[in-house]
């Protein structure tokens, strides 16, 4: 993703009969910093698995300037997948699905909220049920 939050996919590569072990999953991402330049780059962001979590730090010694970064996205969902795993959340949950649910079938409610988020200026621009990632 560039400053002005343009994004590129670069490359596509299927590593599943690869081991996936630190150091080849930081010389995988070190040939794309070489093809690209280093000084495109500003951070590496993944999950916290321990492998992906080591192949970040070893970029990071190797190219200081580029910043090790834990994916906050990710690190939510696992708390969020937390929550609902007591009993508090999961009844939230339900109870936010009816409401949602509510409002999806209800054409009037429907056309009300819809009214109201872009008024808000709320991004997304409806209503999400939640489901369960892996």
């Amino acid at each position: 993703m560039t400053p002005s939050r343009k994004e590129y996919l670069y490359q596509l590569s299927d590593l599943s009969e690869k081991s996936h072990t630190a150091e080849y999953l930081a010389t995988t991402i070190d040939d794309v910093i070489k093809d690209i330049g280093a000084d495109r780059f500003s951070a590496i962001v993944s999950d916290n698995a321990a492998n992906v979590k080591n192949a970040r730090k070893i970029i990071h010694e190797k190219y200081p300037k580029i910043e090790n970064v834990r994916c906050v996205a990710h690190s939510i969902n696992l708390i969020a997948c937390d929550i609902v795993k007591e009993k508090f959340g999961d009844r939230l949950l339900r109870h936010v699905n009816t409401l949602t649910k509510f409002f999806r079938n209800s054409h009037q409610a429907n056309s009300k909220i819809t009214q109201l988020i872009k008024e808000q200026g709320i991004k997304g621009g409806e209503l999400k049920l939640y489901c369960k990632t892996r």
